[in-house]
């Protein structure tokens, strides 16, 4: 391994712990493809599943219980469902349009949300209308299986998630609590399938072995983050996430 390719994969690595434990997602929009830069795509996303694995422990110490009980229950089922179906695509079908329907969503979304932003606070002041749709378990299941079947695919579940979640006027560490639990199940429920299908093997975990204290730093690096972040700075932070993953999916 050179020494450019040792950098890419502790920057990627830190990465994943600043995004997952101060954002509440947005991991795969850096981390896979600059890990797929410098190894093929398979094996990088064999790769990052334990560090996301780790990440989510680490992170589950500080939003123990700091999460939205309601939302989990919703989008938990639908993530197991999609990551199954994730699975099959992974096995050879084309996730061509996939992709492009999920940038296309997450672009949508964020016109939506930056209009209700600019032109809508007056008629809403309070956000009820935004909130409204906490508890809907109908959404929160289609939600979770778009948030399984991407995640599997490509870590970039945190699209969908963030897209059901951010209209509910959660508080940061609600936020990232929620979305710490959904993807601490989501990700344990990917590594048998992974296992499986051939991406994750022993030798892959034995590298992510020695990436620990980065994702340490990473986790205490984000918390930090989350906590001096205003919760309007860090609605806007999400939506950038949100952008800048439907863009790299439909560009791709």
């Amino acid at each position: 391994m050179s020494i450019a390719e040792a950098a890419v994969i502790c920057l990627a690595t830190v990465f994943i712990g600043i995004s997952k434990a101060g954002f509440g997602g947005g991991t795969g929009i850096v981390a896979t493809p600059l890990l797929a830069t410098v190894m093929p795509a398979r094996e990088a996303i064999g790769l990052m599943l334990p560090l996301l694995v780790m990440t989510d422990i680490m992170s589950m110490f500080y939003y123990f219980r700091r999460w939205d009980a309601k939302n989990v229950a919703a989008l938990a089922p639908g993530s197991i469902v999609g990551i199954l179906l994730g699975g099959t695509v992974l096995r050879g079908l084309p996730e061509f349009w996939l992709r492009k329907t999920i940038g296309v969503i997450a672009l949508a979304f964020f016109a939506v949300q930056l209009w209700r932003e600019l032109g809508s606070r007056r008629a809403d002041p309070d956000g009820s209308t935004l909130k409204a749709v906490r508890g809907r378990y109908l959404k929160g299941f289609a939600a979770g299986v778009g948030a399984g079947m991407t995640s599997t695919l490509e870590h970039e579940g945190g699209v969908i998630v963030s897209m059901y979640l951010l209209p509910q006027g959660l508080s940061n560490v609600a936020f990232v609590g929620t979305t710490t639990a959904v993807f601490f199940i989501i990700n344990m429920t990917k590594v048998p399938v992974y296992f499986k299908l051939g991406i994750l093997d022993g030798s892959i975990i034995k590298r992510d072995l020695y990436l620990i204290p980065l994702i340490a730093v990473g986790v205490i690096s984000g918390i930090l983050l989350n906590r001096r972040v205003s919760k309007r700075t860090f609605s806007r932070i999400i939506l950038v996430l949100v952008f800048a993953s439907g863009l790299k999916l439909l560009v791709r």
